[in-house]
């Protein structure tokens, strides 16, 4: 049995009642929280490993709702796709992003992809997050290529791949078989990272395409993520094409469930919808930058004022959650004028707690307990002003960058401490993936170095 105390922190749980201790310790056996509070409760633990955390404020992991990992190798390529003047997202997806770049993505991309993003979120604090593969015709076998960099990088994860009928059946039929594949598998393997069913969105799955999606999750015991209104055309094709909006849609078909997990949700109903999402229990992934960074402006006060679940996400090309937390509290500000609206403490618990009742793992994850896994982040107190249990969250939100964040355990195991990961060569993982993206730009014919 391995045994580690985190000892003398300002200790943040995010519990049902808030609790936070000011000199506080956790006492972690293999990878269960055993102890928690003050220093000189959990005491000494004879044979423990130590982790000095004076000078630090210690949180429960940042949770990421979701993501497209393998997104790494794509960020900052020397070709944009946005020179049309007529620009709009879902003629940039068509003509750009899906023959591009969803399309040429290998099985060797995918791995140091999504290895790097892992290393990112970890960088950031966030020790659980989830993804939605990306790569039509790195079938079959991507996701053995995202589970391996998962399982290599010590992140908590939920995979899946995501099923599309865009291309034609037999790819569709192959999309759903990925998941299916790696979910027993994972189910057989019983550890950190697991498995969900991925789907693309209503504009690109036939009816039958989803029911049969439903069913299957249903069959195996699994939940489902898919895109979801994320762009106004998502809402006008769904629209058109069945003569509902795409919440109606979805519950017409049957695939609303308590399990279901949808992206974005920028442009809904803000009258009918969110009594539909709270009928079923369905959950939100809310990814305010990435969002932003493409014009949308989403709305989720709708949702959380009836009482919907929303996480947040960071959806693979931004990888800071103190950014997002910031932007998700910025935008919806600005748009209801109105300063006091999501404030700091229920951003940290968007950002944490939230996060794993998204992923129905509000039992393992999200605050530090007794009996919960063991997910914890270490961040230097680099305040101006003393922090105590009245401004840290103030302080979490508001102030600290990627740069603050000290020391990251998960399931237990430190992955990094001081800044430095212990499992994995950074310098060697980035110099793969400059690699990689250059082989992906000499396939388009973009400039290269």
């Amino acid at each position: 049995m391995s045994t580690l105390l985190i000892k003398g922190g300002l200790v943040v749980t995010v519990d049902d009642e808030n609790h936070i201790y000011r000199n506080g310790s956790v006492y972690i056996e293999d990878n269960i929280i055993k102890e928690i509070g003050p220093a000189v409760e959990v005491g000494e633990k004879e044979g423990a490993e130590v982790i000095d955390a004076s000078g630090k404020v210690v949180i429960p992991g940042f949770v990421s709702c979701h993501n497209h990992l393998y997104s790494s190798v794509v960020r900052s390529i020397p070709a944009s796709g946005f020179d049309n003047v007529d620009f709009s997202f879902i003629s940039w997806m068509e003509r750009f992003w899906l023959p591009l770049l969803e399309d040429r993505v290998t099985q060797e991309q995918m791995y140091c992809g999504t290895l790097a993003n892992l290393l990112e979120h970890i960088r950031s604090g966030m020790t659980t997050t989830t993804d939605t593969a990306e790569g039509s015709y790195a079938i079959p076998g991507a996701l053995d290529f995202v589970d391996r960099a998962a399982m290599e990088s010590g992140m908590r994860a939920v995979l899946s791949f995501e099923t599309t009928g865009r291309i034609s059946e037999e790819n569709a039929r192959l999309g759903l078989e990925e998941n299916v594949n790696f979910i027993k598998k994972a189910q057989a393997r019983n550890n950190r990272v697991t498995g969900r069913i991925g789907v693309h969105t209503t504009f690109t799955c036939s009816t039958e395409l989803l029911q049969e999606v439903r069913a299957t999750a249903d069959e195996i015991g699994v939940g489902v993520m898919m895109h979801m209104a994320d762009d106004r055309y998502h809402v006008y094709d769904t629209t058109r094409r069945f003569g509902l909006r795409p919440t109606a849609y979805l519950e017409d078909i049957g695939f609303l469930r308590p399990d279901l997990i949808l992206f974005h949700c920028s442009y809904l109903d803000p009258w009918k919808d969110p009594a539909i999402f709270k009928k079923y229990d369905v959950k939100i992934a809310h990814n305010p930058e990435s969002n932003a960074i493409f014009g949308f402006w989403p709305d989720m006060m709708p949702f959380i004022t009836a009482g919907v679940t929303v996480g947040l996400g960071t959806d693979g090309q931004t990888h800071s959650m103190f950014e997002i937390m910031r932007t998700a509290q910025m935008i919806h500000r600005i748009k209801y004028e109105d300063l006091e609206m999501l404030p700091d403490q229920q951003m940290l618990r968007m950002a944490t707690i939230e996060g794993a009742k998204v992923l129905q793992m509000e039992d393992q994850i999200g605050s530090l307990e007794v009996g919960k896994k063991a997910d914890v982040v270490l961040i230097n107190d680099r305040s101006t002003v003393p922090l105590f249990e009245v401004n840290v969250a103030n302080y979490l939100v508001g102030t600290c960058e990627r740069v603050d964040v000290h020391t990251v355990v998960i399931d237990g195991q430190v992955v990094m401490q001081a800044g430095e990961f212990l499992l994995v060569d950074e310098e060697a993982v980035r110099a793969q993936t400059q690699a990689e993206a250059v082989k992906l730009w000499e396939v388009n014919g973009w400039p290269t170095p």
